[in-house]
């Protein structure tokens, strides 16, 4: 007598078996999108937070040590959780608004340094400092992405009218 094999579950079985590989690519793509999204959301909080630190007025510029002078003295690099001048609380307040309220980005380590070039010119320098965690759990295991966004910009004196 033969024994007659069936082929029947054959496809199925190889699709339980890439089903695992193909979830893995899948999520692995939409947590490429969301580190994309969250990065390109800091660098427009940076760039526009840095952005309103050069032209807004709440800081008294020393030239000599590029302090940011809103009625404290203050030590530099600035936290902005420690934020305690009106010219940096305001400063920060701007970074955060760019956020978009996106809840995962409201624990974001904000960086306000006032330097000076070689010329002695005040320069404003933010960073942001964000620690992204992925969904997928394949690539959970390789550990969180540490993104690191800077930006710095040069205050150049205004024209006074005449």
């Amino acid at each position: 007598m033969k024994i007659s094999h069936s082929k029947a579950g054959q496809s199925l079985v190889e699709f339980a078996l890439l089903l695992p590989l193909l979830m893995l690519l899948i999520m692995g793509l939409f947590d490429l999108g969301r580190a994309i999204f969250y990065y390109a959301v800091l660098n427009t909080a940076v760039r526009e937070g840095t952005r309103y630190a050069i032209v807004q007025s709440d800081c008294d510029y020393r030239v000599n040590t590029g302090s940011c002078d809103g009625g404290y003295w203050e030590s530099y690099p600035l936290n902005c959780a420690d934020a305690i001048s009106v010219g940096n609380v305001n400063i920060c307040n701007e970074v955060r608004s760019k956020l978009f309220d996106v809840n995962e980005l409201s624990d974001t380590v904000i960086t306000i340094n006032h330097l000076n070039n070689a010329d002695g010119e005040p320069l404003i320098e933010i960073e942001i400092d964000f620690l992204f965690e992925p969904l997928t759990p394949g690539i959970a295991l390789f550990g969180d992405l540490n993104m690191h966004v800077q930006s710095q910009m040069l205050r150049t004196a205004v024209a006074i009218p005449f």
